[in-house]
């Protein structure tokens, strides 16, 4: 007779979860359930139930799911029910995941896990080991998420349970692209999308895509990063899983803000936002704000930036407040328990009031006030501490609104300056009529050089320098205006064209202009390298700690260089030469009486190549072990690049300035001239 009734309530139970899942909206099938479970002698089948509530409201009602998520486990607790109290155990590690609060969701599963070694029921051991997996990934220990990620893997194999391998795959992507191991990230998703796709598992497909998305977004594919995001919103629309839908089209809003496309943009974010509201999660919904604030500030709308900016903020105290309500509100609560404990344990003992129990009660009494009193201090620390937080972000929004007035106007200065000292620069038509088969490869550190390239004809002669002024940014682009004036009246007014000459006038004039005679002046100046051509193959040097290299086919012949021993450089077929320059600059202290400075005459053949430049690229920090480029690595990369024409070594040089960079910030100016004979 017991059999029989087990089965029909086992029976009643299966009708109304597939109703419960067929029409998760109906209120009439919840009610159905809550009676059962009001109703029903079988205690496995009102665990079940008990859980399937708590599940069913965890997207709609986090008060509601937790009190059914407690009463399943205080229920198994009292009949001692292992598998109940595993699953009890699980499904809260669930609920606090969810709201945030991983160290809860940690006892939990590992409370899980402990009762299903005991029973050895491996399908469960897999599902925990999962979720543990889930805690170390947000504790950002990715190496040992993917140890328990493969340790379910295998169970699951071994079981053959496609879907949770499935899903054991999707976690393995998540957290190889969190590691940046963007292939093996996508390999994982793959496999796991194959699997989802054979057993029709429509939830893990729409998961898996918005995965991908994220994956090729970080990857530089935006296109294939919008495309996948889509596919995965039109499998959430078709299950109607609001919590997908949620998390994905705040993903599309964001990939369409970086595509430009301001108005789907705004459309899914829109989107987002509804949805998020509608399932109540405020984590959700601080992100969508953020999103929002970013895509208002890229049209320029920085009121609205601002407005959604503080809206993310203040979202993000209340989220703040209420973890630190709710953790004085489960300290009473967890102290009012432990009080009732006592007594019922007390009452157990000895009914009869003792001196001791006297006591007992009177100490007791004594710790419940000074209790009370320390909650009660806890409350005002935290009330007033959110009082100054919110004035903090008043002050900060008005500081943050006078700053990108200040930030636009200063941006728009610089962009102006730039203008000016692009339009002071000599002309790229003038470069190729002089130079024809030449590259500037110029990179400024920041919107305006201190670095400058100059070049002029006069008296039948081409001059071309490379200038390094001190600094870099608006102070280097000053002294670059100044220095770039200065040479024009050097040679076109004056009509000087020995490059050492020009470089003995140049730095007296920019002493001049700089007033540095005087006590306490500035010490600016600047490095150059000037070059004069009387003809296709002869021409002068003049430097200022900046060399003059060479390099030529051995087989030419040598080549004839005056009041200069340089030092050489081999290859096989061909050798790098090194005009040293002279070692002080142009302007700053001068020690000396009279600067003077020194010209080299320099016979050159046919497909020699020269080169002159700022320090900027020897400088640059980068590689594995983020040291400077060095001289001896340009010689190399010159000489490995030689025979190749000049445009393509300019292309040659930024690839290999870009990797060697890699993400680290640029140090200085960049200037380098080659020019084929």
């Amino acid at each position: 007779m017991k059999k029989k009734l087990c089965i029909k309530y086992l029976f009643l139970l299966l009708v109304m979860l597939q109703c419960f899942y067929l029409s998760a909206q109906n209120h009439q099938t919840i009610d159905s359930v809550r009676n059962f479970v009001k109703s029903t002698s079988n205690d496995t089948a009102k665990i079940s139930a008990l859980i399937m509530l708590s599940k069913h409201f965890q997207d709609t009602n986090s008060d509601k799911a937790f009190e059914y998520g407690k009463e399943a486990l205080t229920f198994s607790l009292q009949l001692n029910n292992l598998k109940g109290m595993g699953k009890a155990y699980n499904n809260l590690g669930d609920l606090y995941w969810y709201k945030g609060d991983y160290g809860a969701s940690s006892v939990n599963y590992f409370k899980a896990l402990k009762i299903y070694e005991d029973l050895k029921d491996d399908g469960a051991i897999a599902y925990c080991y999962r979720n543990i997996g889930w805690i170390y990934y947000y504790q950002k220990n990715f190496s040992e998420a993917l140890n328990y990620y493969n340790k379910s893997l295998i169970i699951n194999q071994k079981l053959k349970r496609n879907i949770e391998v499935s899903t054991n795959y999707r976690d393995m992507g998540t957290a190889y692209a969190r590691q940046e191991k963007y292939n093996d990230a996508i390999k994982s998703y793959k496999s796991a999308l194959e699997i989802a796709k054979e057993a029709n598992n429509k939830e893990g497909m729409t998961a898996i895509y918005g995965n991908m998305s994220i994956v090729y977004d970080n990857m530089g594919k935006l296109d294939l990063a919008i495309q996948t995001n889509e596919k995965s919103i039109k499998i959430a629309e078709e299950i109607g899983h609001k919590r997908y839908l949620s998390g994905n089209y705040s993903i599309l809003g964001s990939l369409y803000v970086k595509a430009k496309s301001y108005e789907a943009a705004t459309f899914a974010l829109k989107k987002a936002l509804n949805l998020s509201k509608e399932i109540k999660d405020k984590n959700a919904i601080i992100d969508v704000y953020k999103s929002f604030s970013k895509l208002f500030e890229k049209q320029n709308d920085f009121k609205k930036a601002l407005e959604y900016a503080q809206l993310a903020a203040t979202l993000t105290d209340s989220v703040y407040n209420e973890n630190n309500n709710r953790q004085a509100n489960e300290m009473t609560a967890k102290y009012e328990s432990e009080k009732k404990e006592l007594m019922i344990a007390g009452l157990e003992k000895d009914k009869a009031l003792s001196d001791e129990k006297l006591q007992r009660e009177k100490n007791f009494k004594i710790y419940l006030l000074i209790f009370s009193l320390f909650i009660a201090s806890f409350a005002f620390v935290l009330f007033r501490g959110n009082i100054q937080k919110r004035k903090a972000n008043i002050a900060l929004s008005f500081a943050y609104e006078e700053i990108e007035s200040k930030n636009k106007d200063i941006s728009d200065s610089i962009n102006y300056s730039k203008r000016i000292q692009d339009a002071s620069l000599a002309p790229k038509e003038l470069k190729y009529k002089l130079f024809p088969d030449a590259f500037v490869l110029f990179k400024p550190k920041d919107i305006v050089s201190g670095d400058f390239y100059w070049y002029a004809e006069k008296d039948g002669k081409r001059l071309i320098a490379s200038c390094d002024c001190t600094g870099h940014g608006v102070p280097g682009a000053l002294m670059s205006m100044i220095g770039n004036n200065i040479l024009n009246q050097i040679v076109n007014e004056k009509g000087i064209t020995s490059p050492d000459e020009i470089l003995n006038n140049l730095h007296k004039e920019v002493r001049k202009a700089l007033k540095q005679e005087d006590q306490g002046a500035t010490r600016d100046g600047m490095d150059i390298a000037l070059i004069s051509f009387n003809s296709e193959t002869e021409i002068e040097y003049a430097g200022a700690q900046r060399p003059l290299w060479i390099i030529n086919k051995m087989d030419n012949g040598e080549l004839i260089i005056d009041n200069e021993n340089p030092q050489q450089l081999q290859t096989i077929n061909h050798q790098l030469i090194e005009i040293k320059p002279d070692k002080f600059s142009i302007g700053g202290h001068q020690s000396e009486t009279e600067r003077k400075f020194t010209k080299h005459n320099i016979s050159l053949s046919k497909g020699d190549c020269i080169y002159i430049f700022s320090d900027g690229f020897v400088d640059q920090f980068g590689g594995n072990e983020g040291r400077k480029f060095m001289s001896k690595r340009l010689k190399d990369l010159l000489l490995a690049n030689y025979s190749t024409p000049m445009l393509e070594q300019e292309n040659r040089l930024i690839k290999t300035f870009e990797t060697w960079k890699g993400s680290r910030e640029q140090v200085d100016d960049l200037l380098v001239i080659g020019i084929r004979i």
